[in-house]
């Protein structure tokens, strides 16, 4: 429990919703649907292929055509592609080796064509609603073909399944936001990219092999910027430093969540390290999805129950979302999501958020 008040109904508003046509699967197993398209989390925790997937099938007038895929496979390469780093050996692989692995992988191809129809609807206005129509069907294709894959990942198939966890990050932040979305939560419920890039623990069984694959310049940058992450304190920063005291005025029947709220603040204050001048955009993209990786369940445990203290983290590292907009994918996802913290607390705990508030340049409406 906090020193200070809790939050009062009307502002602190929670966005859970309660399951009531949940999929088949769950419904003969008499567990609680969380109802997410296009496939539940108790589906993709299982592997199992729910029903929700079938009901994604585009009706006729949008079913693909070869032509369609051949545009969208050239546009991708042209284009698309150079768009997801901005290192020169990534962008090729990208560009070159993804799409040959495609050829042989039907769900890297999908993963591939929906990330591409979703790139040109931005500067296709005629034809928009129908590439983004497209888009969530070659997404869905992917989902459906690769998650009964996941929990027996293995060295045949690890790097394919670890290529398929970037395209679905990926996708998922580039689809259209919702209102309340929270990019980490979603109507009270953990979004299927981020369960499935921190739940694919078994690619440490298939290391060795994806480090060997075509695949293995992305892996290991990734497994640098872990390793950077960890060998670097945290540098000070004022603002946090604010926050940090205010979660430890908590009292002591609150040890256990005061613990998980520090380990995320310090997590965060290691991620703005990448922020400095002398790193470079993709060193700050790699400070953004290390944070997603290194927070634990029970942060995200509390950002689904609009624990307060939990929110203000969150708005903090909306700062690092900011500085990344020059990436296409995660462009306005910065305000949108202090927007929503600020919108679910009180003015006190408004207060706490005012320097991730002005770093980004959002002046709050009235609520």
């Amino acid at each position: 429990m906090s020193d200070c008040p809790e939050p009062t109904l009307t502002t602190r508003r929670k966005w859970r919703t309660k399951s009531r046509k949940g999929c088949q699967s769950c419904k003969a197993r008499k567990v609680k649907c969380d109802e997410q398209r296009p496939s539940c989390l108790n589906c993709i925790k299982r592997g199992t292929r729910c029903d929700f997937l079938t009901s994604q099938t585009p009706t006729p007038s949008f079913v693909t055509t070869p032509n369609l895929e051949l545009e969208l496979l050239h546009h991708f390469t042209v284009s698309t592609s150079s768009t997801l780093t901005t290192e020169p050996q990534v962008r090729e692989l990208w560009r070159v080796l993804v799409p040959q692995i495609g050829f042989s992988t039907r769900y890297i191809l999908d993963g591939v064509f929906g990330l591409a129809a979703l790139h040109m609807g931005r500067y296709n206005p005629a034809r928009r609603d129908q590439l983004l129509t497209q888009a969530t069907h070659f997404h869905t294709m992917s989902l459906e073909q690769a998650l009964p894959l996941i929990p027996a990942i293995a060295p045949q198939n690890g790097s394919h399944l670890f290529l398929f966890g970037v395209l679905t990050l990926i996708f998922c932040l580039a689809r259209p936001k919702k209102e309340d979305d929270m990019l980490v939560i979603g109507n009270g419920v953990i979004p299927e990219w981020l369960y499935l890039l921190r739940g694919m623990d078994a690619l440490v069984e298939a290391e060795t092999a994806i480090k060997s694959s075509p695949v293995s310049l992305i892996y290991r940058t990734s497994d640098d910027s872990f390793g950077f992450w960890k060998a670097h304190s945290p540098e000070d920063n004022e603002s946090l430093n604010q926050l940090e005291s205010k979660i430890r005025s908590l009292s002591s029947q609150d040890a256990r969540k005061q613990a998980v709220l520090l380990e995320a603040v310090d997590a965060l204050k290691r991620s703005y390290t990448f922020s400095s001048k002398k790193f470079s955009e993709h060193d700050k993209l790699r400070g953004f999805y290390t944070w997603l990786f290194k927070v634990s369940d029970q942060y995200l445990e509390l950002l689904k129950d609009a624990d307060s203290e939990a929110l203000c983290v969150l708005a903090y590292f909306s700062v690092l979302l900011k500085q990344l907009e020059g990436y296409w994918w995660l462009e306005g996802w910065g305000v949108h999501l202090v927007r929503r913290v600020y919108m679910l607390l009180n003015d006190e705990y408004r207060l706490l958020i005012r320097w991730p508030v002005e770093e980004i340049g959002w002046v709050p409406e009235s609520y």
